[in-house]
């Protein structure tokens, strides 16, 4: 969808995209990363009783998250376009809110799925997501040709706010009886309690990190700029990065996620039987590091399809080559955080996120007036690098320690 978007659409328009999607990122994040996975954690190790009323009280505290989220994000819509560097961001900001309180219970949904063992449900509502927004995209972009920039830019916020309302209609009528009419027990409160000690550290993480990317995003336009680039061309230059070469970087995720999601809730299961974790860990790794290697050289080799028929950027040939090898890095750094995650190590995720970024803004921010586009991909390289390697010795330290308790 992103191919298709960026050679519809253009750069600079991309650059727009980019910049409303950073925020959007922002504002989701409360409601869509620390609760489902302490659901899905939650739910892997409770009697099918509890996992009921897990799911109920998920699902109670995204609606009291997410509804004054959307209110206050509402109010304050302008200073965070103007925040953002391009008013133009504004109308697909406006399509961005009401995808907060439905993204909030769509992912309460997923958690308890994956949690109990089941990821088709979750899997066809993301794909039924996937399908209607990539048919809206397509429609709108040919409807809104020759419309203001600002219009057009704000086609896939409003393509995702259609796909993510009838993705969630879809997850309720599935389980409409489990969340209505079957057997709960459990102490709401505790669970309450429970729900918010294991989500806070991850949600807190994801913001930082959320946070700290939309003011890189912000960052690079303005730092190009001192390089000598326009203000069309800093923000082009951003909608190539993250609009283009990001997407092809990123194209095994669909894979390594996967491998993510149904890792997490036995490695979870793992630990709360003392059984061994390690071999599970090292299989997930390598699995994850072949698929890497194998899609880091078809990207190599494929540039030229890519920077040519594909997105008709000349420019985009260089970069993809040689940023080629953050494919597997990528791949791995998102694998280790998302067993940290399973293992109950949120905090330190928060701190390793927190770290890794601040070394990616100040990165760009020296960098980025001297070497341009490229100082914007070191910026990414070094933070996934940094998040790769103390997530590593993160999980190390955690098997070691359980195979202490273990024996």
């Amino acid at each position: 969808m992103r191919i298709k978007l960026s050679r519809d659409l253009g750069p600079q328009a991309m650059g727009l995209v980019e910049l409303a999607q950073s925020a959007q990122m922002l504002l989701i994040t409360p409601v869509v990363s620390g609760l489902p996975a302490a659901v899905s954690r939650m739910t892997a190790k409770a009697a099918p009783e509890r996992r009921v009323r897990i799911l109920r009280c998920a699902l109670m505290l995204s609606i009291l998250v997410s509804l004054p989220l959307c209110c206050l994000a509402f109010l304050l819509r302008e200073p965070l376009a103007l925040w953002l560097g391009d008013i133009r961001t504004l109308p697909a900001l406006l399509f961005v809110l009401p995808c907060i309180p439905i993204l909030g219970a769509s992912s309460a949904l997923n958690g308890y799925y994956y949690g109990i063992g089941r990821p088709i449900p979750p899997a066809l509502s993301e794909l039924l997501e996937q399908i209607i927004r990539f048919f809206f995209c397509v429609r709108l972009c040919a409807l809104l040709r020759g419309w203001p920039m600002m219009l057009r830019a704000a086609v896939p916020s409003a393509a995702t706010m259609i796909g993510e309302t009838l993705s969630m209609i879809f997850m309720f009528l599935l389980c409409a009886h489990t969340v209505f009419f079957a057997r709960s027990h459990g102490n709401r409160r505790v669970i309450v309690s429970e729900l918010l000690t294991l989500a806070l550290p991850l949600t807190g993480m994801k913001l930082v990190s959320s946070l700290m990317h939309t003011v890189s995003n912000v960052l690079i336009p303005a730092r190009l700029q001192l390089s000598g680039l326009s203000v069309s061309e800093s923000l082009a230059q951003l909608g190539m990065m993250h609009g283009m070469m990001m997407p092809i970087l990123l194209m095994p995720s669909f894979v390594t996620n996967s491998i993510c999601m149904v890792t997490s809730p036995e490695l979870t299961r793992r630990q709360a039987n003392h059984q061994p974790m390690p071999p599970l860990i090292r299989r997930a790794l390598l699995a994850v590091s072949g698929i890497g290697l194998a899609a880091a050289g078809a990207v190599y080799l494929l540039a030229p399809v890519f920077s040519g028929p594909l997105y008709r950027q000349a420019e985009l040939l260089p970069l993809l080559q040689k940023s080629c090898m953050l494919v597997p890095i990528l791949a791995l750094s998102q694998t280790a955080s998302s067993m940290m995650n399973a293992l109950g190590l949120q905090r330190k995720s928060l701190f390793i996120t927190l770290f890794a970024s601040l070394v990616s803004v100040l990165t760009v921010y020296f960098l980025a007036p001297v070497f341009k586009l490229w100082g914007a991909v070191a910026a990414l390289f070094l933070s996934e690098l940094i998040t790769l390697c103390l997530s590593l010795r993160a999980l190390q330290k955690a098997c070691m320690k359980h195979s202490e308790y273990m024996y």
